[in-house]
């Protein structure tokens, strides 16, 4: 079953996600393979740790991330305790792209996949979730302001996916 897009509110929602069956995963996989070129450039907006995932399975993707990531793509907002942040991820679309999505999804409670616009540095957006950070819960000010070409949000429980 692929993911079906509504429209609500002038954005996309995909409201037919599910990471507990192989089908749902190859979907999932499928529908970012088709969203993103490879080598495009996106942010990663993650919010706080899944409590609901395994601590193995966390320490796993935790380390994996830790190899991806360092402090030239990797920007920390705030830090509030471990399980509590705000970090922005640098990162370029690549063949295993999609596996790295789905890792994300699960490890990230609440998570953002931003597509800037082509004039956008990452320094800059940086600069916007420093000062905006706690005033634009959905992004809608930042793809306003010309940040983004699109911004896909994480719904609450992982079952949804809004795309604006």
């Amino acid at each position: 079953m692929k993911l079906k897009p509504k429209d609500v509110n002038d954005v996309t929602v995909y409201d037919n996600i599910n990471l507990h069956t192989s089908d749902g995963i190859i979907d999932f996989k499928n529908f970012w393979d088709s969203e993103f070129r490879y080598g495009q450039q996106m942010f990663f907006f993650f919010h706080r740790l899944e409590d609901l995932t395994e601590d193995k399975e966390l320490d796993e993707i935790e380390k994996e991330l830790l190899q991806i990531f360092n402090e030239e793509n990797l920007y920390i907002i705030i830090y509030i305790d471990e399980v509590r942040f705000i970090y922005l991820f640098n990162y370029n679309f690549q063949l295993g792209g999609p596996d790295l999505i789905v890792k994300f999804w699960k490890y990230y409670y609440s998570m953002c996949i931003i597509v800037p616009t082509e004039k956008v540095s990452f320094e800059s957006v940086c600069g916007y979730f420093d000062t905006h950070r706690d005033n634009d819960v959905y992004l809608r000010n930042f793809k306003a302001k010309g940040y983004a070409q699109r911004i896909y949000i994480k719904g609450l429980g992982g079952d949804c996916l809004i795309k604006n």
